[in-house]
């Protein structure tokens, strides 16, 4: 049986320190490389996020010279329609004065199409920006998005659907956006929206129907806090013939009559709120930026 010498001791403390040694470099190693990823995906994020702000304050800027060039063009039409009406007060026998009224009629036009023309390339500029524009396609993961922040979502598509514009899309999508943004802001978290997209021959119906006043009372009973007041024939009647307001509708509204749309809304007392768009003649709406 062989002796353990003092060399071998040696020898095999060296091995261990040096396992050690490795296993603990190994780790190190691996701490920082993961702090490195770690650190480039915050960076990546926080780079993502600052390109985006600069996005959109980009678009708001174009927004804003947009609006400016259409006030321009909007003064210089309202003057020549008054240059129009006044060439009834022109003496049909005087030709120099028909000539100069024309001439003043001619320049006035070409400045007003020179202006317009310029605050639609601003705009085409700006639309060129956005890389990706949300379509009808994509409102699953809108819905999966909107869920994750706590509303239940059952959605149904009714009909055959139909292609249409890229402007049109995104005011539909818009519109679901705003409508159940809407909806967890005043409702809040549980509430069940019921989405219901119905094609027709020639257009489209959107119904975002929710629970919200329910939603409040489940909420309410779970923390044992008191119900709200319960439905009468008063708050019914007065559900009747109230006028549902605010920045967000206003701008629905706006973005269905584009397309020759009408959002509708209803509060049913005890349940919740209804809002409906509708859009006969969808299928024939053009998108401006494929008619350029």
């Amino acid at each position: 049986m062989s002796t353990w010498s003092t060399l071998d001791t040696v020898l095999a403390a060296v091995a261990v320190g040096s396992l050690l040694f490795g296993l603990w470099a190994f780790f190190v190693r691996g701490r920082r490389r993961g702090s490195s990823a770690s650190r480039a995906a915050d960076i990546s994020a926080e780079h993502s996020r600052a390109e985006l702000t600069l996005k959109a304050a980009e678009l708001g800027d174009r927004l804003r010279i947009v609006y400016d060039q259409q006030a321009v063009v909007s003064h210089e039409l309202v003057g020549l329609v008054a240059k129009a009406e006044s060439t009834a007060f022109v003496t049909a026998g005087d030709k120099a004065a028909l000539k100069r009224h024309t001439e003043l009629l001619v320049k006035s036009a070409r400045q007003a199409l020179t202006d317009m023309r310029r605050a639609m390339t601003i705009a085409q500029q700006g639309a060129d920006m956005v890389e990706v524009w949300p379509t009808l396609s994509t409102i699953a993961t809108l819905f999966s998005e909107i869920e994750e922040r706590g509303l239940v979502i059952d959605f149904t598509e009714r009909g055959k659907r139909f292609e249409i514009s890229a402007s049109a899309e995104l005011t539909v999508y818009r519109i679901l956006t705003e409508s159940l943004q809407n909806t967890l802001t005043h409702a809040g978290p549980g509430t069940e929206v019921d989405i219901t997209i119905e094609w027709t021959e020639h257009g489209m119906t959107i119904t975002v129907a929710d629970d919200g006043e329910r939603s409040v009372a489940r909420r309410a009973a779970a923390a044992g806090e008191p119900l709200p007041e319960g439905v009468t024939i008063e708050s019914d009647q007065a559900a009747l013939v109230s006028t549902t307001m605010g920045r967000g509708l206003t701008e629905m509204r706006a973005r269905a009559e584009a397309f020759d749309g009408v959002v509708m809304t209803q509060r049913v007392p005890g349940i919740g709120f209804t809002l409906t768009a509708s859009f006969p003649m969808i299928r024939y709406a053009t998108d401006p930026k494929a008619a350029e």
